[in-house]
This record gives C-alpha cells, sequence and structure tokens, in this order.
C-alpha cells in the first residue's frame, strides 16, 4: 500500500511480509511480530475487531456522489449506514490487563479518526486496557521493554 501527496510524491511504501504463515501488511508490523514471539508473550495479531460505533439507520435525504466521487449526485440517504469497526494490530491478554500494539509507520487522517473513537470506546466502556502505537522499529523495542516491565511488576 502506497500514499501519494497530490504532487505525486511518494510518502511511504509499506511492504507486505510472511512470518510463521502469519501476513502482516508492513515490515514495521514484522518487527513488532518478531519481537513479541521472542519475548515468549501470547499475542494474537488482528484476532480482534471492535465496533465503535454501532450501524444506524438514517432517515434523512443525502444527496452525493458515490464514496470515490464518481457518477451523478443522487440521493443517497435513507439507508442504513454500516458500522465503523476497528481491528488492532496486536492485542497481549495478561494479568487483566489488555495491551493493545498499533504499528503505523505513517498515520492517515482516517486511521487518526478511527484510534480515537477506539479510546472513546474504551474510555467509555472503562476497559483495564493500555496502548501503544510505536512508528519506527526503535520505538517497537520500547515498547516491548514498557509492556515486559508493566507485566513483571503485577
Amino acid at each position: 500500500m502506497s500514499y501519494k501527496k497530490r504532487t505525486g510524491k511518494k510518502l511511504f511504501n509499506a511492504k507486505a511480509t510472511t512470518i510463521d504463515g502469519v501476513k502482516m501488511k508492513s515490515r514495521l508490523e514484522s518487527s513488532m511480530y518478531k519481537l513479541l514471539k521472542d519475548s515468549g508473550l501470547e499475542f494474537y495479531y488482528e484476532k480482534e475487531t471492535f465496533v465503535i460505533v454501532d450501524s444506524f439507520r438514517f432517515e434523512n435525504d443525502s444527496f452525493e456522489r458515490k464514496a470515490n466521487n464518481k457518477g451523478e449526485m443522487i440521493n443517497r440517504g435513507n439507508k442504513k449506514i454500516q458500522p465503523i469497526k476497528y481491528t488492532p494490530d496486536f492485542t497481549v491478554d495478561k494479568n487483566d490487563v489488555k495491551y493493545i500494539i498499533e504499528t503505523k509507520g505513517f498515520r492517515t487522517e482516517t486511521f487518526n479518526m478511527r484510534y480515537k473513537l477506539f479510546k472513546k470506546f474504551i474510555s467509555d466502556e472503562e476497559l483495564n486496557y493500555k496502548l501503544y502505537s510505536p512508528h519506527t522499529q526503535k520505538e517497537c523495542q520500547e515498547v516491548m521493554r514498557l509492556i515486559l516491565e508493566d507485566i513483571n511488576k503485577n
């Protein structure tokens, strides 16, 4: 997956990788995977999906084009709106705490909004989750250190 500015400059190029038969979307994810595996902790990759905004029925008119901005402006209201979901990269459940790790080299506006909604979901539900969002391999190592330190103090 690559993202480009309007000027045509590449911002980044995520390279898919496979380790132990698990297909990951980026090398950063594979770095975190290796660190988790080496730690001996039980962890999961993209196992759990959270519905952070439920689906609903939009009863009003809404004149717009398709999501890809093609076609005519027509009434696309009066229909069911799909839920907004969030699937973290990695989860670790240990000592009644859920550690959630989201590896992101480049954060899009869409991801930022979804992540904020996920934080609100955690707050509203009063869940005992700890979130980590490394952007580099060095930060992945720091996340691993922080999680192990937290687990060992409990």
